[in-house]
């Protein structure tokens, strides 16, 4: 199963294709946890480009727990940004999976808050222009789907098993390509499938259909 959320950056209305509609936000959800952190003046540069970059998840986590109630708080940051919908995840998960990153978020709310950030309506543009830069230094190995698409753009990537019945395993990303935002999602019987499945969808990428 794959899904797409497209949208202008100039604002309007967000195009959907294909059967998800949404996805756990997984490593996406490191963004507006960053802009949460830079927010309340808790921004460790460091962790946030290990965490965009690299998807690093113990710098993540750093910064998480730098909040003093980091679910409300991410939550006023996608309030901020037009989403009235998302509530993130505060039940614990055994496998040791971040509570923001197993977010139920929906591919047309994801494609609002890049959105915004993109338009400097969460922080000030130099602190937007930061996190846009390490977007755009994602490492190699997760240069799929978005990632692969010319010229590059910044985006970010997450992944993680599927919390659905049938099991298997899911991929989003979200990138900022002027002069729209893509959200992409995909759900295939594991991980490499799932990429491969994502980047078939993806606009203008090599293997599109």
């Amino acid at each position: 199963m794959v899904g797409l959320a497209i949208g202008p950056l100039g604002g309007g209305p967000i195009e959907t294709r294909g059967e998800l509609r949404e996805s756990r936000a997984w490593s996406t959800m490191k963004v507006p946890m960053i802009v949460a952190a830079i927010a309340t003046g808790r921004a460790d540069w460091d962790a946030i480009d290990a965490a965009i970059t690299r998807s690093d998840n113990d710098a993540a986590l750093l910064l998480w727990h730098g909040l003093d109630d980091g679910a409300a708080q991410v939550e006023s940051v996608l309030r901020a940004a037009g989403d009235h919908e998302t509530r993130l995840e505060r039940r614990p998960d055994p496998r040791g999976y971040s509570s923001f990153g197993r977010t139920v978020w929906s591919l047309p709310a994801a494609v609002r808050f890049y959105r915004a950030l993109a338009r400097d309506e969460m922080l000030p543009s130099g602190e937007t222009d930061r996190i846009l830069r390490a977007m755009s230094r994602i490492v190699p190995e997760q240069r799929w789907g978005l990632g692969a698409v010319d010229p590059p753009m910044p985006f970010k990537g997450g992944w993680g098993p599927s919390g659905s019945r049938d099991g298997g395993y899911e991929v989003i990303q979200v990138g900022i390509a002027e002069p729209t935002v893509i959200a992409v999602a995909a759900r295939a019987e594991d991980f490499e499938a799932a990429k491969r499945l994502a980047s078939r969808h993806v606009p203008q990428h090599p293997n599109a259909p």
